[in-house]
């Protein structure tokens, strides 16, 4: 009957239409977890390179660690739903951070992008695996998007405080203001 048949293309259309959020779900763990491998090699080159500025260098070498371990739970709930992570865009990604992280561009500047670019990336991850009733990819997540609202909130006290020494290390002529990473 006409009802019958309603009913099993519809059934039909949702499942087709889970399999299509599963896989767009599992792309976007594998495109963040490229994201945090990315992070973690700007991280290092950022906190090798900092020397002016002690209390930026500690708490770049810990949001590091905390970077390393979102990568490897984000690699494992991939690896969980079948899938491999993206090894090409791992290395491009790489290969950019390590240019970031070396080029001599204000320190602030490039975290706050990127806190931005994270705490997007984890309310959508979160939504996605709520419309998929994984609540423990969901859970994994909003932990990794607490870190990141940590690291904001770091950020905003951070760069206020910075400004004034960087000001004052302008008056002095023996400093050079700019010096955030070796020459």
């Amino acid at each position: 009957t006409r009802r019958q048949w309603r009913s099993f293309t519809a059934n039909c259309y949702t499942e087709e239409h889970m399999a299509t959020i599963e896989n767009r779900l599992t792309e976007w763990l594998r495109d963040a977890q490229a994201m945090e491998k990315q992070a973690t090699t700007m991280l290092d080159a950022l906190a090798k390179g900092i020397e002016n500025y002690p209390d930026v260098k500690a708490q770049i070498e810990r949001h590091l660690e905390e970077t390393r371990e979102q990568a490897a739970a984000l690699q494992g709930y991939v690896e969980w739903r079948g899938e491999g992570t993206s090894t090409w865009k791992e290395s491009a990604g790489q290969c950019v951070a390590m240019g970031q992280g070396l080029s001599g561009a204000f320190v602030g500047e490039k975290l706050v992008k990127r806190a931005i670019t994270e705490i997007s990336c984890y309310n959508i991850l979160i939504a996605a695996a709520a419309a998929v009733g994984d609540s423990e990819t969901r859970a994994a997540c909003q932990d990794i998007l607490s870190n990141e609202e940590a690291m904001v909130g770091w950020l905003k006290n951070y760069l206020a405080s910075a400004t004034v020494r960087y000001l004052s290390r302008e008056e002095t002529p023996d400093e050079n203001p700019t010096a955030l990473s070796k020459p």
